[in-house]
Order: structure tokens, then C-alpha cells, then sequence
């Protein structure tokens, strides 16, 4: 089945998937001060609601998360400035984190921070970052209305930056936009790091991109 919407943006440090982060020393006011971040009024995607279906992810799927895990989910959006150049947004968060981290032990801080830095470009460079990068691509999984979903929601952060007046060419531009980052992931021997994201998402992955694909070719040879 495919990866459905959670209910709401509820969200706090009670839930299971951030047990392991507690014990480790992170305090529960610090982490309302950062899921503050992602209630910022532009966020339509990278919102409270895309962490709260990771960490569920984590947990329907019994994939237990460290708590370098969990401190990455929690932060890997938290600094989130539309049209940054690639690779920003995930370095002032990743910063962020080491800010308001105290109490958590250095060694947690840092592979936490290296996870953050590795979902910049989705490629793990270390065995811990594998998990928090399958539970930030899950919603490419997703059915059909709601990956169109999804992308109106980026679409809707991007569009005070589009110059075209008209909303139906700005989308069309914005889908074209998203064909090379596409590409990158359909080039790649497997979208999912581990194996039992593989199994359940990677199909379905792969046809909702290609689609994305088709649909924004499509766009641009369409006559005006």
C-alpha cells in the first residue's frame, strides 16, 4: 500500500519515535522551539506535518531510530528559505541543530548533523544516514492525487519567486523545473537506501516520477 497523509499536525515529545532523542539528554522545550520553524506561514511542504509522517513512518515500518536519527528528522528541514541554492537550507539547519542541541551528547550531535547535510543531495554517506533519507523521499511514494498533491504544495512556496503572471504557465514552468532532479533519482540502481523501502516503494516511486516527467515534457511542447 501506498504512503498515506497523517491526520493532523500534531506533534510533540511524546512521540514514540522521539523516545530515544529524550533519554539522550534533548529537552522538550527545545524541541517545540524547533518544530516552531516548520509552522512558518510559507510552508506548505516542508511543513510539521512532513516530520510527524516520518517519525510515523519509523514507527509503523518497526524501524527503531537513534537518537542521531531522530535529531536529524527533527531538524533536517528546519531552516527552509525558498529558492536557496542547493545544499543552504540544509547547511543553516544542520548549524541550527548544533545550536540547539545542548545536553545532547558530541558524538549524537555530529553524526546527527552529518545525516542533516546528507539529505541535501539524498546520497548517504554514512550507514545511520541511509533511514532518515527513505523516511524524507517516502512522499514520492505516494498515490497518484496525492504526489499532485504534494508537488501543488512545493509549487505554492515557489511561486512567489516564479516572474509568470499566469498560474497555469507558472505551474508548467515549475514542473519542468523538477525534470533534472527527477532524472537524477530514476539514474540511480535504487531511489530507497534500504531494503525494506526497496521492496514496498521503489516501484511505485519510479512511475510517479516518470510520470512527473512525462507530464512536464508534455507541458512544454504543448502549443499556447
Amino acid at each position: 500500500m501506498n504512503a498515506a497523509p497523517s491526520a493532523g499536525p500534531v506533534l510533540d515529545h511524546r512521540h514514540p519515535a522521539l523516545q530515544s532523542l529524550i533519554r539522550a539528554g534533548f529537552a522538550a522545550d527545545r524541541l517545540d522551539q524547533v518544530l516552531a520553524f516548520y509552522d512558518e506561514p510559507h510552508r506548505r511542504y516542508h511543513d510539521r506535518v512532513h516530520v510527524r509522517e516520518m517519525l510515523d513512518t519509523a514507527v509503523r515500518m518497526d524501524c527503531a531510530l537513534a537518537p542521531a536519527q531522530s535529531l536529524a528528522v527533527v531538524f533536517h528541514d528546519a531552516i527552509y528559505v525558498p529558492g536557496a541554492a542547493r545544499g543552504v537550507n540544509e547547511a543553516m539547519s544542520a548549524q541550527l541543530l548544533r545550536v540547539y542541541a545542548a545536553g545532547v551528547p558530541a558524538e549524537t550531535l555530529e553524526l546527527a548533523y552529518r545525516i542533516v547535510i546528507d539529505t541535501a543531495d539524498h546520497l548517504p554517506r554514512s550507514p545511520e544516514s541511509r533511514l532518515v533519507l527513505d523516511l524524507d523521499l517516502m512522499r514520492l511514494s505516494v498515490s497518484d492525487s496525492e504526489f499532485e498533491r504534494y508537488s501543488r504544495a512545493v509549487f505554492a512556496e515557489q511561486r512567489p519567486l516564479i516572474t509568470i503572471a499566469d498560474d497555469d504557465l507558472a505551474w508548467a514552468f515549475f514542473q519542468r523545473r523538477r525534470v533534472s532532479f527527477f532524472e537524477r533519482l530514476l539514474e540511480r540502481p535504487e531511489i530507497f537506501c534500504l531494503p525494506v523501502f526497496r521492496l514496498r516503494y521503489e516501484d511505485v516511486t519510479r512511475e510517479n516520477l516518470r510520470q512527473s516527467i512525462a507530464a512536464a515534457r508534455s507541458s512544454a511542447t504543448a502549443p499556447s
